[in-house]
């Protein structure tokens, strides 16, 4: 309330529309996160996700619509049997600091993520790889330990190389992220934890199918952790952009005529509500109960609740907790449709027709969607509260049987490929049913897709029947910015929108 009405005021004091600072060149877009390094191996989160792609470059693209791999630093690939792939890379691409890259990076990176000694948070994502062969100057091999049908995906987006002269020698690698060099669209000129990055446009780059250059010359992103902070920064002209404002606050900003909102291209990722076996709610055990809580809640109204009047027709609550523009990805169920009297049927049947107690776990950032959801579910008798917890306590909370019905949000890990959801949600021993844990298991090594998809939708509709997660709501993330500031892209999203995806009107 108190930044509601902070807001109201400086836009009230407001007498002319913040002028972006086209003439020099020059958006600033400030995080709220600090980081030490931007190396997205060493210290993965948000500031890698979204400054990563902007800096490094990786093997391939991925057409998300048409569903094809596109090359970028490989001009051609292969894979001649289900264990191996082999990449041609283009011969003119230079490293930030002008030296050539050619195949001895790809290898020296890949070797380097495999390496025993190297301790990744998730070193899981390259356990598959065997061994990296260089052919040539501008020609390597990958061999796996055995079939995987997301191998060339991983080389997409959880991949990017670095250059073997500037990484290699250094004693300590998180010296690297200090002073990143990549080949891609922004050159880092400055990076400190306390005063943020700057980046300019990369001259030499060379545009490349899904990831365009940067339209925009330079980019100065300071660390500012509170929110009024960065509203304020954007009414008094010392910021041009500011990403995911609560709704409500976007909107006053777009209402006043000196600002503009665009919402990112759809995402494959989505928030869900999941039961976890060890919950100790007993009626929660129920299958007719869990099915009971989804047809009481109105997904419609939710995307509403969290999007307010940024919502558009296209954002619609997800069919399922894959996509069908990842590969693999297959379903025929979808989660069971807003229905109150239903649901109230469906508790009496199971004994609890006076309702029960129950607690909604969630993060900080979905405790206003957790609330609306225990408005509904007090609708038809369920007593529901909220508590939030710590992003760190999740996977602690639910072993230990504390979470009774978890909200959480999933952003596909972002790849085009189904592989990463059925970690998610049938090996994380989240759901204690060995069946479903086999049936999903048994598609990690099938490389035809649509066989697969087909053995992947056994899976997830069985994840229905039993009421174990079901999708609520996309996300899109929005970005509240000057009106000389204009989003470039357009494409369907398995990641955060990136610096060189913003240009001028």
């Amino acid at each position: 309330m108190k930044t509601k009405l902070l807001l109201a005021a400086a836009l009230a004091l407001l007498a002319a529309p913040a002028f972006a600072q086209k003439a020099k060149d020059t958006m600033r877009f400030p995080f709220a996160e600090p980081a030490s390094t931007l190396d997205t191996y060493l210290n993965p989160g948000v500031v890698s996700n979204v400054w990563g792609p902007s800096v490094y470059d990786h093997l391939l693209g991925f057409n998300g619509k048409e569903g094809k791999f596109v090359g970028h630093l490989a001009k051609s690939w292969a894979q001649p049997s289900p264990t191996v792939y082999e990449y041609e890379l283009h011969e003119d691409v230079l490293w930030h600091d002008g030296q050539k890259f050619t195949a001895d990076d790809v290898v020296y990176t890949l070797n380097y993520l495999i390496d025993p000694k190297v301790n990744l948070r998730y070193k899981a994502y390259w356990t598959w790889i065997d061994k990296v062969e260089k052919l040539g100057p501008y020609k390597l091999r990958i061999t796996s330990k055995h079939p995987v049908p997301d191998g060339m995906m991983w080389m997409v987006f959880r991949t990017p190389i670095y250059p073997k002269h500037i990484h290699e020698p250094l004693a300590n690698k998180l010296d690297f992220g200090a002073k990143p060099v990549g080949t891609a669209p922004y050159k880092i000129v400055s990076f400190d934890k306390n005063t943020g990055i700057t980046a300019e446009k990369y001259k030499d780059y060379r545009e490349r199918p899904v990831k365009p250059g940067a339209a925009i010359g330079r980019v100065q992103a300071e660390f500012i952790p509170d929110m009024g902070t960065q509203v304020a920064a954007l009414l008094t002209d010392k910021a041009d952009i500011v990403a995911d404002l609560p709704a409500d606050q976007a909107v006053d900003l777009l209402k006043s005529g000196k600002f503009e909102v665009s919402l990112s291209p759809p995402a494959m990722g989505y928030t869900f509500l999941g039961f976890p076996s060890a919950g100790q709610n007993k009626a929660l055990q129920d299958v007719r109960v869990r099915t009971a809580l989804i047809k009481a809640i109105d997904r419609k109204s939710l995307v509403k609740i969290q999007y307010g009047d940024l919502a558009t027709s296209d954002m619609q609550p997800p069919d399922a907790l894959c996509a069908k523009e990842q590969l693999g990805c297959g379903y025929n169920k979808l989660p069971p449709a807003f229905d109150p009297a239903g649901a109230k049927k469906l508790l009496a049947e199971a004994g609890y027709a006076d309702g029960f107690d129950m607690v909604i776990s969630c993060f900080p950032p979905s405790a206003a969607m957790a609330t609306a959801m225990s408005g509904m579910l007090r609708a038809v008798g369920i007593r529901a509260t909220v508590r939030t917890h710590p992003i760190a306590q999740r996977v602690q909370m639910i072993s230990e049987g504390k979470i009774e019905a978890g909200l959480y949000t999933w952003a596909a890990s972002t790849i085009y490929e189904v592989s990463p959801q059925i970690a998610r949600h049938f090996q994380s021993k989240e759901y204690d049913d060995p069946e479903i844990t086999k049936m999903a298991e048994a598609t990690l090594t099938m490389m035809d897709d649509a066989t697969r998809r087909k053995e992947v939708a056994k899976a997830f509709d069985l994840a229905v029947d039993k009421a174990y997660a079901f999708p609520m709501t996309p996300t899109r993330a929005s970005y509240t910015h000057s009106k000389d500031i204009r989003l470039t892209a357009t494409d369907l999203r398995a990641t955060e929108v990136n610096p060189h995806e913003f240009g001028w009107k």
